[in-house]
């Protein structure tokens, strides 16, 4: 399935900033200049991967506080003790790691693990400073690390939507079309869920109600300690690294990819009111 949708996923990354290949692209985005055209190998790989990401095939080393080694010490939004807080914020894992792999500036957009072409496996991903390609970009080091503007997110998440947190203060769960419980928090929408491949999974509609589709935006559960949470809210919840901005969303659904890789356009704060009853 991965190979039969790979040409429009590719279509929309082509024309965004998460192109960082040498080939033709966008202006002003960070690209390496001289080793490759590739487009996907920055993120993913189709042998090699790292088994321990929750992102699919991933080509990138992840990790926080050094185990393994690659990834930042974060401090998140509870920091700020907000009375309006009212869910747990899990420790920074899961698909928002794989975001941060880049977004928190503390290693190399191009430590991957399985470089194009032969010879090129390294588990590490080549550290910190990644395999020393040669970057062109105004918010991108020589190492090629993201250096500035609003993509360096960083490691101090206290300013940025909360991320691993339960979505409407916690308190739910759920069996294959049915969600059970009720939210500890009245101002947010209730979403769906739908077991899909033998897992449970949660999203709030953005199109056609009850059926999951790409527009809508996904939460998602832990494993381990955390899988008592429910749904949580993560990055990709609100972005989808893969489309370009106004790019059509599926039939039925009446709405269009937003800037900076929303996953529906924000006009009218949609993204906001899709989960906020405001």
């Amino acid at each position: 399935m991965l190979f039969a949708f790979s040409g429009s996923a590719s279509a929309g990354i082509a024309d965004t900033k998460h192109n960082l290949g040498s080939g033709a692209g966008i202006a002003g985005r960070n690209q390496v200049t001289t080793e490759t055209a590739e487009i996907c190998v920055f993120c993913h790989t189709p042998h090699g991967a790292d088994t321990a990401a929750p992102a699919p095939l991933w080509n990138k080393r992840l990790g926080a506080a050094g185990v393994p080694s690659g990834g930042g010490t974060y401090t998140t939004y509870a920091s700020l003790n907000t009375p309006s807080l009212d869910g747990t914020v899990a420790p920074v894992g899961s698909i928002s790691m794989a975001c941060l792999s880049c977004h928190d500036g503390t290693q190399a957009m191009d430590n991957i693990i399985n470089a194009p072409g032969s010879g090129g496996y390294d588990t590490t991903g080549g550290g910190n400073d990644g395999l020393t390609y040669t970057w062109a970009g105004s918010n991108v080091t020589a190492a090629g690390r993201i250096a500035g503007g609003i993509t360096l997110i960083g490691t101090d998440l206290s300013n940025d939507h909360p991320i691993g947190i339960q979505y409407c203060g916690g308190g739910l769960s759920g069996a294959g079309g049915t969600v059970s419980g009720t939210c500890k928090d009245g101002d947010f929408k209730a979403p769906s869920t739908q077991t899909i491949n033998g897992n449970q999974v949660f999203w709030v509609d953005t199109g056609l109600p009850g059926t999951k589709q790409r527009t809508d935006l996904p939460l998602y559960s832990r494993s381990g300690a955390d899988s008592s949470l429910g749904p949580l809210v993560e990055c990709a919840s609100c972005h989808d690294p893969h489309v370009s901005e106004n790019q059509a969303g599926p039939a039925g659904t009446n709405v269009v990819s937003g800037a900076t890789f929303l996953r529906i356009s924000n006009a009218s704060s949609a993204v906001c009111t899709s989960c906020h009853v405001k």
